[in-house]
């Protein structure tokens, strides 16, 4: 479950609304149980919100925003938070002792990641660049799968990605060294999604982008799934970084915005559910 809540207080000549709605990715259902005041799944407002319960399998959320046309408007965050129900709720709630090699490496100072991303590359084959931009951001040639191989990977962190297969749907989730995707199929990955697990994940920060035929880069986000602004564009590049944390809590992620419009779909936003 997660609670979706308008986190902005626009002044009112520049209001801006956030509407809320399943996209269609995905094999799994989304409920959303809005709160007393919020009409057709649609935020408004400063503290507005909505729970989506997901069930069935992999989901995304389509949000889309509303705003005047031609009035200069100041960017607006939705914040998007899990709503936890395990054990780790409870006021007596003791976690479970690390094991030592954990603790071990907690000790130590994070590093770089050493990141070697080897792709299927459509008419190309497989490609192979190290801590740099897998496949064509400016092109058109598909990357139809992909492995991430981090090679000073410490015991407490790992890399976890999946994707979308064009008409096939979600993969499993993989940690690296593992393929995502598609070899020698004509097929495209019109969604991917990235997250580092593991006891010590808190210690690094995951950054990098992907980018959609015909469309802009997108910043990678955490466990959330990314894809084109129609959900039918091919992935044709990637790039990512795994570097340690300098601060505890990292700036959350702003939307990309070049000029306002009538209306302006958030599409690079979904999660890994």
């Amino acid at each position: 479950m997660y609670i979706f809540r308008y986190a902005s207080q626009p002044i009112a000549e520049r209001s801006v609304c956030i509407a809320l709605q399943q996209a269609p990715l995905g094999k799994g259902v989304i409920d959303f149980f809005p709160a007393e005041g919020v009409s057709k799944n649609m935020l408004t407002k400063l503290g507005d919100c909505i729970i989506g319960r997901v069930k069935g399998g992999v989901s995304t959320v389509l949000i889309t925003e509303y705003y005047l046309a031609d009035v200069e408007i100041d960017p607006v965050d939705l914040r998007i938070d899990r709503i936890d129900t395990s054990a780790a709720i409870m006021r007596n709630f003791m976690p479970a002792t690390r094991p030592p090699e954990a603790v071990a490496f907690s000790a130590t100072t994070p590093v770089r990641a050493n990141l070697n991303l080897t792709g299927h590359v459509e008419a190309l084959g497989d490609v192979s660049v190290a801590n740099d931009c897998l496949g064509d951001e400016h092109g058109v040639a598909r990357l139809e799968g992909f492995s991430i191989h981090w090679e000073n990977k410490p015991s407490g962190v790992d890399l976890a990605y999946t994707s979308t297969i064009a008409g096939a749907g979600p993969s499993q989730k993989v940690l690296t060294p593992g393929f995502t995707g598609a070899r020698n199929k004509g097929a495209a990955l019109v969604a991917v999604g990235f997250g580092l697990t593991g006891p010590d994940r808190s210690l690094y920060e995951l950054t990098g982008y992907v980018v959609f035929a015909g469309s802009a880069p997108q910043p990678i986000v955490a466990e959330q799934m990314l894809f084109g602004p129609s959900g039918s564009e091919p992935l044709v590049a990637l790039q990512l970084s795994i570097t340690p944390k300098n601060e505890i809590n990292a700036l959350r992620h702003k939307s990309l915005r070049e000029k306002p419009a009538i209306t302006q779909t958030d599409s690079n936003i979904g999660q890994l559910a």
